[in-house]
């Protein structure tokens, strides 16, 4: 039992991950993960000292209320007790073997107390009186036990605070622009400015739907066409072309709010509109011509309840129509004048203007600037019939934006750009520009030099956050296919650009925290392993474990942020990368075409065929894979036949990162990173010794002795008390008036030597020994510390825990071997 400073016990609290159902079968995903704002019980970390102490339960918990209690009845003062013993010396355990703490745990037994309390006196199990001035010599120290587990301390920033140097940043006023801006980026703000642009915000739970509506139309309503059905894509347009409402701001984006809150609609879309149209039409003759309909600032139109079967207004919405030059007059006095045209009325007074609103057809073209197509290249000039129109669309959207400028917000925007690139494609949403869109502030750019700001910022000071809206929706236990979907997409590419501006740490830390793609993480790995390789080939004095360093700054990322699957990316891309050490090129040796082609298939191949999904599939099949893996590794054979096996990667020092978490999923990751670090350093194969050879020794004197089974039975429903094992039912006593605790412990001992027999510890082979213990085990108690002890895992591991963590290992070290 851990001493705290002053002396007396450490009363452990009680972990309420540590009570999950040890039944056969049992799996982490059963049960719902408690929601973030749920208060979580600190996590309580025991360090055991032997195989033996967990067995026989003769460590220093014992001793110390054996001596604070008689020092406390006979001197009535506190007892001094020195912290840092943790056992007894051999003569003391010898002498003190028998005496029991029915006295400190009696109030949480069942009702079989009085039939104990008859046994004891039967078996002579008397209690023995330590006197006051017996000390108890140290012997040992206690190493590696946290006895006030601490969280992470939090970073400088949060989601809410506010990226200054973007508000600060020069508006579209600015005559000439900035420097810094590109040609897309000042096309943007000069059709903002002269109110040729129209934007869309969109519910955050709505981008999947509007997003696949430019790929796939919707079926036409009723036997004939209307004029705001979908347009199917053909070879001039390679988009589906769809009516939707969006807004015309006033110049710049002043005064006027958009739809929705800024909570809800975080982000949108711009869309630019046609300057030129066919038969010499004006834009209001163009605009009824197609009906493209408009209505002005706080009217409320409502088209998805105001359009009838024949797909025309009514209840009055025709008459409130205005055209797009009226509402640009409109727009116009909202800035200069202190009375204007709210609807049908003449107000003044308001400081934010609310939107209008224009139902116009988007897509049919890709992204246009400066009327050329970005993804071909192509000339799309407008009046021709080739370039944007109301009739066939006014193509994809020309910039992002955000609403506000705190951290939250701009990271939203910034997985948004990345959803899209998912969904149309890089080629045409490469260096689209992104913009801050405020009623008080107007437009303001995010360059690319602010962007390589924001990344500084938010690996650094910025604590790591999981998009809120999803974040429930993809845990561990409880995931839903189309949120995950959505995970993956918003993956950030972490490219070149931001590589060579930022460390190797700092990358971690937003491939941890906010999420990354496979390639890129695999890539910032790969070039921390050359650098370590490069450094330990000078001979300098230490050697250089960079890459471990980096992955662990990754995974406390993950800790902070709560989020299980970038941890778990993290560990397979680890492990991956550990594996092809002796395979990376050394870029100073790099001298030939040859090697350079090499190298680029080296990179393109590196995260498998399917890169952006390799390490983070459907939660169902990451459990499924995991399973069959450890499951298919017979003994005696390989995954693969005919290639060697490769060891564990590195060891990863999590401690200080499961002490500092709850969540089931982390738990997971980082019980697999420490059961891959027993396995490496060899302390596995030594404690799966020593546990055996201690269980073995039980089962002989519990075979001889009914009063020693029953005294371990006291010592085990009291550890159970102190110590919070993960277990939800309370050893049975008559488990140990019985045989079935000694048939129960000798199997378990059979088990573990033939898993000791049938491996060496640094492959696949022991993890299926190990699982298979934990399929059998129903109600374990004894067996699962000591497989906690034999891994290195702390008591808040239950058997699903330690079964999620070895499936994992198992999937780290099959990944491995699949492209060693």
């Amino acid at each position: 039992m851990p001493i705290r400073s002053d002396g007396k016990p450490l009363e452990c609290q009680k972990s309420r991950r540590g009570s999950w159902s040890s039944d056969e079968g049992s799996h982490p995903d059963h049960k719902n993960c408690k929601s973030s704002s749920a208060t979580l019980d600190p996590p309580i970390l025991v360090y055991h000292e032997s195989a033996r102490s967990i067995v026989f339960r003769d460590h220093l918990r014992r001793a110390v209320r054996r001596s604070e209690s008689s020092r406390s009845d006979s001197a009535g003062i506190e007892p001094t007790v020195p912290s840092a013993v943790v056992a007894q010396t051999p003569s003391n355990q010898a002498a003190n073997k028998k005496m029991d703490h029915i006295s400190q745990c009696h109030t949480n037994l069942d009702p079989l107390t009085a039939f104990v309390e008859n046994v004891e006196e039967e078996f002579g199990l008397k209690k023995a009186v330590i006197p006051a001035k017996t000390t108890i010599p140290p012997t040992e120290q206690i190493i590696g036990f946290l006895p006030k587990i601490k969280p992470l301390p939090p970073m400088l920033l949060g989601p809410n605070d506010q990226f200054g140097l973007l508000l600060n940043a020069p508006d579209g006023l600015t005559n000439p622009a900035p420097d810094d801006w590109t040609a897309d980026e000042r096309e943007v703000v000069e059709l903002l400015r002269t109110q040729h642009a129209c934007v869309k915000t969109l519910k955050n739970a709505d981008w999947t739907p509007f997003l696949r509506r430019f790929c796939f139309p919707l079926p036409t309503r009723g036997t004939k066409p209307k004029s705001h059905d979908d347009i199917p894509p053909d070879e001039e347009h390679p988009f589906n072309s769809f009516v939707t409402s969006t807004t015309m701001l006033p110049s710049l984006g002043l005064k006027m709010r958009a739809y929705g809150s800024s909570t809800q609609y975080t982000t949108g879309v711009v869309f630019a509109m046609p300057r030129v149209f066919p038969d010499d039409d004006t834009e209001d003759e163009a605009q009824a011509r197609t009906e493209t309909w408009s209505w002005p600032a706080g009217y409320s139109a409502k088209t998805e309840f105001n359009i009838d079967s024949r797909g025309r207004l009514m209840n009055g919405r025709q008459e409130a129509l205005r055209p797009f030059s009226v509402l640009r007059e409109y727009n116009n006095d909202y800035i200069t004048k202190s009375e204007y045209m709210i609807s049908t009325r003449m107000v003044s007074g308001l400081s934010v203007i609310p939107y209008n609103e224009i139902f116009i057809r988007v897509g049919g073209f890709g992204r246009i600037v400066n009327n050329k197509d970005v993804a071909s290249g192509k000339d799309c000039s407008e009046g021709g019939g080739i370039g944007r129109s109301f009739c066939r669309g006014i193509g994809l959207p020309i910039a992002l934006f955000v609403r506000t400028a705190t951290y939250g917000h701009l990271i939203s925007l910034l997985r948004t750009r990345s959803r899209i690139v998912h969904a149309f494609g890089e080629h045409h949403v490469k260096g689209i520009p992104l913009l801050l869109i405020d009623p008080d502030h107007g437009v303001r750019v995010l360059t690319e030099n602010m962007q390589l700001e924001l990344w500084k910022i938010a690996s650094t000071n910025l604590n790591p956050f999981q998009n809120p809206a999803i974040a429930y929706k993809t845990t561990l236990e409880n995931t839903e296919h189309v949120s995950f979907q959505q995970k993956v997409d918003e993956l950030i590419d972490l490219d070149e650009s931001i590589q060579d501006k930022l460390t190797p740490g700092e990358l971690a830390h937003l491939a941890g925290g906010f999420g990354a793609t496979d390639e890129s993480v695999a890539n910032i790995l790969k070039r921390v392993m050359m650098e370590d390789r490069r450094k330990n080939k000078k001979g300098e004095k230490e050697e250089s474990h960079k890459l471990q360093d980096v992955v662990n700054e990754g995974l406390t990322s993950a800790v902070r942020s709560g989020d299980y699957h970038t941890s778990r990316q993290l560990l397979i891309l680890y492990s991956l990368v550990a594996c092809r050490a002796g395979q990376i090129i050394d870029e100073d040796d790099e001298t030939s075409e040859d090697s350079e082609t090499e190298k680029g298939e080296c990179n393109t191949n590196w995260v498998g065929a399917r890169g952006r999904q390799s390490s983070m599939g459907n939660d169902v099949d990451i459990m499924r894979r995991d399973i069959e893996l450890v499951s298919k590794a017979k003994n005696g054979t390989k995954l693969s036949s005919g290639i060697l096996a490769p060891p564990p990667p590195p060891p990863l020092d999590t401690d200080r990162l499961r002490s500092a978490t709850n969540s089931d999923g982390l738990l997971a990751v980082l019980g697999a990173a420490q059961v891959l670090k027993s396995m490496q350093d060899g302390s596995a194969k030594h404690r799966t010794l020593e546990a055996v050879s201690a269980i073995e020794e039980w089962v002989t004197y519990g075979e001889q002795n009914m009063a020693f089974r029953i005294s371990s039975w006291y010592d085990q429903r009291a550890a159970q008390g102190d110590l919070k094992i993960a277990t939800e039912d309370k050893t049975s006593f008559l488990a140990f008036v019985s045989n079935k605790a000694i048939t129960n412990r000798k199997s378990f001992a059979q088990k573990l030597r033939s898993a000791v027999s049938s491996t060496d510890f640094t492959d696949i082979h022991f993890l299926r020994g190990i699982y298979e213990i934990l399929g059998h085990m129903h109600s374990p108690c004894l067996r699962l510390e000591l497989l906690q002890y034999v891994l290195g895992l702390d008591n808040r591991y239950s058997v699903a825990h330690v079964a999620r963590s070895v499936e994992l290992a198992a999937t780290c070290l099959g990944i491995s071997m699949e492209h060693s």
